[in-house]
């Protein structure tokens, strides 16, 4: 990347409210390009709107957002929005990740297409489950596949929105441990209630609650929230 500062994805006094009400304020914030951002904070304290103001679902009431020109945003929202008893094999979701525009039934994919969704499940650990039903997975396997989907969409921002929501901690694990190789290849926003796991493998990190605070070492969040800082 030969300029982190035009990379960098910075918002400027951005405001968002739903109706009256205003789940955020006078948010500023800058970040760099390769860099895994945890979002930490109390429920309804706006994680879950900062993220998808970030991939472009809601626009700002007040202030602007900057991401890098041409730059992609995956978002992996925290409850899944598609049928599981649907037949639709792993394969087939993570391929779908890979189309722009909306969805053919008489589409055909392309060998770079089908080249990037086997990888994207190979990065996820599921080569093996490549051919097997989705509902056929457990929790952990399933987030994994939805990543899947996301890494093969080629974007370079990815969004997400509490992936290890309804994971025991061994699944949690292996959704983190997928995050983890991905440091440095993806620019990753992640919002967790593992919060300690999660700040220890994050480069920064925002306390979201109605406005935001950057922590450039996550480990001095991780402290205040030791000491009693609310969540």
């Amino acid at each position: 990347m030969h300029n982190d500062m035009e990379n960098e994805i910075v918002f400027s006094n951005v405001r968002y409210c739903y109706g009256e009400v205003c789940a955020l304020h006078g948010v500023s914030f800058s970040l760099p390009p390769g860099s895994m951002t945890a979002l930490i904070g109390p429920n309804g304290g706006g994680k879950s709107t900062l993220i998808k103001l970030l991939a472009g679902l809601l626009r700002p009431n007040v202030g602007t957002i900057r991401r890098p020109e041409g730059w992609r945003v995956s978002y992996v929202p925290q409850d899944m929005e598609f049928d599981i008893t649907f037949p639709l094999s792993v394969r087939e979701l993570v391929l779908m990740g890979t189309l722009v525009r909306k969805i053919s039934p008489f589409r055909r994919y392309t060998d770079a297409q089908k080249r990037a969704a086997s990888l994207a499940i190979a990065q996820v650990g599921l080569s093996k489950y490549e051919n097997r039903g989705i509902g056929q997975l457990s929790s952990g396997q399933l987030k994994r596949a939805v990543i899947a989907r996301a890494l093969a969409s080629n974007a370079a921002i990815i969004a997400l929105d509490e992936p290890d929501a309804g994971l025991d901690i061994d699944a949690a694990r292996d959704v983190y441990a997928v995050l983890h190789n991905l440091k440095g290849e993806k620019t990753i926003f992640i919002a967790s209630h593992y919060v300690s796991t999660v700040l220890q493998m994050a480069d920064k990190a925002l306390y979201i609650h109605e406005t935001v605070n950057l922590y450039d070492d996550p480990a001095k969040l991780n402290d205040r929230l030791k000491d009693g800082l609310m969540l």
